[in-house]
């Protein structure tokens, strides 16, 4: 079993309780109050902001520019396809990105975010992809569970987002970045990789609190 589905394998009861909240459900249902999805979605775009200053810190971390290449493919993406969703989601109520700078982070979005800085700074390249994948393939895995059961959300008001996250574009890019990881660890002994494991662990922890804030619960 390579490294990464190890690790995954681990955390996966994380993933599951994450696709199983109800915000989830709701919107898969197309039921989700309006309201509770704008301040997802302003959560959301603060959050994505302290996601690219750890990919920052990797870039400036890199031995390579081969590996300060593979880290700044990521910040397009993100600003050219995550960002430009939540922007359309944020003009729908006369917002826009000046707007969420000035607003506060809730506590589970605090914290997440803290997390990150906090990896981004003292951690390594290994560990700091640790502490970024399970955003990236934990947002694939719930969302193509949203898609999974409930199909008609692809034609509803939250399928540009679904939709970001579903598609054989992302897919693949998941596909990348896992492998990716593999490779940047594979030379790591057994009680750096069970560093590496607790880092992923607790990054998708942070996750499952992420989509309990968004539906009320934290």
């Amino acid at each position: 079993m390579k490294f990464m589905d190890s690790i995954i394998k681990d955390s996966m009861y994380l993933w599951e309780a994450a696709a199983n909240e109800s915000f989830l459900e709701e919107m898969g249902k197309g039921t989700l109050d309006r309201q509770k999805f704008l301040d997802y979605i302003v959560q959301d775009s603060i959050y994505l902001r302290d996601y690219l200053k750890a990919f920052a810190m990797a870039m400036y971390k890199s031995d390579s520019l081969k590996q300060m290449q593979v880290f700044y493919s990521i910040l397009g993406f993100v600003n050219d396809s995550e960002n430009a969703t939540r922007l359309k989601y944020l003009q729908d109520n006369s917002m826009t990105d000046e707007d969420v700078d000035k607003m506060q982070k809730l506590p589970a979005c605090r914290n997440y975010t803290q997390f990150l800085l906090d990896t981004a700074k003292d951690g390594d390249i290994p560990e700091i992809l640790m502490a970024v994948m399970p955003c990236m393939l934990g947002y694939y895995y719930v969302f193509k569970s949203v898609l999974d059961k409930y199909p008609s959300v692809k034609d509803g008001y939250f399928a540009p987002l679904v939709a970001d996250y579903t598609s054989e574009f992302y897919k693949e890019c998941c596909e990348y970045w896992t492998e990716y990881c593999n490779e940047v660890c594979k030379d790591a002994d057994g009680e750096k990789k069970k560093r590496l494991s607790k880092i992923f662990e607790q990054a998708s922890a942070h996750e499952l609190y992420f989509w309990q804030m968004a539906g009320g619960k934290i």
